[in-house]
């Protein structure tokens, strides 16, 4: 449903309910200029009036009580009108410390001394939206973050903690090399990614002396060419010397952006990763802790 037809219908909705239709439109504009980017996602899936009644009901309601004139009742002229003095209160509760009063200026209920007033709160997961009802929040939690918040290691008692320690010598010339390899291939990557970072400054200053280099000898041979031989030849090798300046900006630009962009950031993706595989060295050896001692 767009948002012209849920207009509409809500206006039709509204003057269904006893509200006249000028005062339905009023209130429906102040709804449209007041919805949000998730309220028009749940407006779009909306096929019927009947989806939007509570909507409906509440927006009635609330005008009902807008428009109502208050009648307040004139005192009968027999009637003796007493007024008590108000009773003194404590700065700090804002109750009164002595007798009850029925009503507070609030409308709320009294809160007599000694007694505490139990206050509904709406839990922090849970998030309101103008017209529709609340929608829990889903945290999303990384797969291995179960297993980092784990304090210590499996324990293991008698024959599981043989079975592992005989499983760690036994594989340590097999976990020895797997970890250097895998140590040599993450140094070999960040030197490879700081040399290249490096060589694209180098790059970068060498594309400048090439650029100024074309376009000087393509400006001096330009002129010398429509001094002495033609114009025609002279403007050729001027445009030419130009051409080669602007190439070596273009490149000189995309060599910046690649040396202060684009290899950082593969720089810091590498270092992530390194961050989360040692991460997972702690998880692993309490799983294998835990074959160790199912084999029990």
């Amino acid at each position: 449903m767009n948002i012209d037809t849920f207009s509409s219908q809500l206006i039709q909705s509204l003057t269904a309910r006893g509200i006249d239709r000028q005062t339905a439109s009023e209130y429906t504009r102040t709804l449209i200029r007041t919805l949000t980017e998730e309220d028009l996602r749940e407006i779009a899936g909306y096929r019927t009036g009947d989806d939007f009644t509570a909507l409906s009901e509440s927006m009635a309601k609330l005008i009902r009580e807008k428009t109502v004139p208050k009648v307040t009742a004139q005192p009968n002229m027999d009637t003796k009108v007493i007024r008590t003095p108000p009773h003194p209160t404590d700065a700090g509760t804002h109750r009164p410390l002595g007798g009850d009063m029925e009503q507070t200026r609030t409308g709320m209920p009294p809160v007599h001394p000694g007694k505490t007033v139990p206050v509904r709160k709406v839990p922090d997961e849970m998030e309101h939206t103008k017209i529709g009802v609340p929608v829990q929040e889903k945290e999303e939690h990384p797969l291995w973050e179960e297993e980092v918040t784990r304090q210590g290691f499996v324990p293991l008692t008698g024959r599981s903690k043989a079975v592992f320690w005989a499983s760690v010598i036994l594989t340590l010339p097999l976990t020895v090399t797997f970890s250097a390899l895998l140590l040599f291939i993450f140094v070999l990557c960040f030197l490879t990614v700081c040399a290249l970072i490096a060589a694209s400054f180098l790059l970068i200053g060498g594309e400048v002396v090439a650029g100024t280099a074309g376009f000087l000898v393509g400006m001096i041979y330009g002129i010398i060419q429509i001094c002495t031989t033609s114009a025609g030849i002279g403007i050729y090798e001027i445009g030419l010397g130009i051409i080669c300046a602007g190439a070596a900006l273009a490149l000189g630009v995309l060599t910046y952006y690649l040396a202060t962009r684009g290899l950082p950031y593969i720089l810091r993706q590498e270092l992530l990763f390194g961050r989360y595989f040692l991460r997972q060295v702690k998880p692993m050896i309490n799983r294998w802790r835990e074959g160790c001692k199912s084999e029990r």
